[in-house]
């Protein structure tokens, strides 16, 4: 396994394994605010970034301003004013309205056949992703990076183990790799 935080500085939190580079796939970044987990990666496989708030891509990577999820359409999400790197589902139609794609339309679209790494750092939106895919779509996912939120509101602790367990059944080994973020390496 290699540590991202010796290609990214700062970024202790993320780990991979090497075998992503082995097999076929491209890399998915969703959360892809600022491009600081996927910047290293750029040039070693295709990268395609995820988000609905960044407005930038970096030069050999492809983007989609929005979100990924359970269905097609618009969502509403309310942004935090003070840190924009946290958002969060609307639940009183208030906020700024993205496009939302599932999962099955976003590799569509991006004519994506196989992920090396499917990296989540989605705020709460990873609960009703994960569980909208089905075996097919697990079985074209070498590994996936993600960060649970239940460290910003404990309510989310069921949903953490619940994801784990989907994880776990689509044959997934699950390694805690930043227990204080909640991130976790799934090969």
């Amino acid at each position: 396994m290699i540590t991202l935080s010796e290609t990214i500085e700062g970024e202790l939190w993320s780990t991979i394994d090497l075998s992503s580079f082995e097999c076929d796939g491209c890399i998915i970044d969703l959360g892809c605010l600022s491009w600081n987990w996927s910047t290293s990666l750029i040039g070693r496989k295709r990268i395609i970034g995820v988000d609905p708030i960044e407005n930038f891509a970096p030069e050999n990577v492809e983007f989609f301003k929005g979100v990924i999820g359970p269905f097609n359409g618009k969502i509403k999400m309310s942004i935090n004013e003070n840190n924009n790197c946290t958002s969060s589902i609307s639940n009183d139609d208030i906020g700024d309205e993205f496009d939302m794609l599932s999962w099955k339309s976003f590799c569509k679209k991006f004519n994506i056949d196989s992920v090396s790494i499917l990296k989540i750092n989605i705020e709460g939106s990873e609960y009703p992703f994960l569980h909208s895919l089905d075996k097919e779509d697990f079985k074209k996912i070498n590994q996936i990076v993600i960060s649970f939120h239940d460290w910003l509101d404990p309510n989310l602790e069921y949903l953490t183990k619940s994801s784990l367990y989907l994880l776990k059944q689509n044959g997934y080994t699950i390694i805690s790799t930043f227990k204080h973020l909640g991130w976790y390496l799934c090969t």
